[in-house]
């Protein structure tokens, strides 16, 4: 769950009833409360710098709004932590020689390279990470020769975040991609095309039961055909559409 802070009309005002304070008093005191621990939150990095309000259960109300009975709760984004803890995670798993493809990932929102720091992503940002070395698919499907990692790091990632923030989306595609990113003009167009596979040696396959030993060649991956990249998409379907 996100996390949140958050605190209530009647519990303050039971700290403060025998000061015989007025109501106005202690709505004042419980809203400079909760807003310092929410800044302490986000100062302290425990909490994001983006988040929802909600007040007296109406999100977006303004804190003064605050009645008897009443509550403040902040709701806390996590994307830029998710996002952060992603890359690092693509980064380690990935094979390392010149390193020009662990420090080529790149982070994009809205089809466009982050440039800025993770922290200020926008709040319902729908985040994509992505290799555009020309041989990042090779690498995430097991195509290359004398692999010094297992292959499919972009679905080890998305499994280990899935299972670390359930509450986020996350998932695995395919992307095109264009233009400079990571040290490398996209897309890649493929020379020679892909290595055709052998069919399977039984009657399940069609290819095997017309008498081919080998699987007809897909025409995305024929020569002179763009490549598409393997990609790993983030969002929090929390706030897909609310920013603080």
């Amino acid at each position: 769950m996100p996390r949140h802070a958050e605190a209530s009309f009647v519990e303050e005002m039971s700290r403060f009833v025998t000061d015989d304070l007025s109501l106005d008093a202690v709505r004042t005191s419980l809203i400079a409360d909760i807003t310092t621990e929410r800044d302490r939150l986000i100062s302290s990095g425990e909490a994001s710098p983006h988040w929802i309000r909600s007040v007296n259960g109406e999100e977006g109300a303004p804190e003064t709004s605050l009645r008897v009975g009443g509550s403040i709760v902040y709701n806390f984004g996590q994307i830029s932590e998710v996002v952060a803890f992603a890359l690092e995670l693509c980064q380690a798993k990935s094979p390392v020689h010149s390193g020009a493809y662990r420090n080529a990932w790149t982070v994009q929102v809205g089809g466009q390279v982050w440039t800025g720091d993770l922290e200020d992503l926008p709040f319902g940002a729908e985040v994509t990470i992505v290799n555009p070395a020309p041989y990042a698919r090779k690498i995430d499907v097991g195509a290359m020769p004398k692999m010094s990692v297992p292959s499919g790091i972009i679905e080890a990632v998305r499994q280990t975040i899935f299972r670390k923030y359930p509450t986020m989306t996350v998932w695995r595609k395919f992307i095109n991609l264009s233009g400079s990113a990571g040290g490398f003009e996209t897309p890649y167009i493929l020379k020679d095309g892909a290595a055709r596979r052998l069919a399977k040696r039984n009657m399940r396959s069609s290819a095997y039961r017309r008498g081919q030993d080998y699987l007809a060649r897909r025409k995305d991956l024929a020569p002179g055909q763009p490549i598409t990249y393997p990609a790993l998409v983030i969002s929090d379907p929390a706030y897909s559409s609310s920013e603080s």
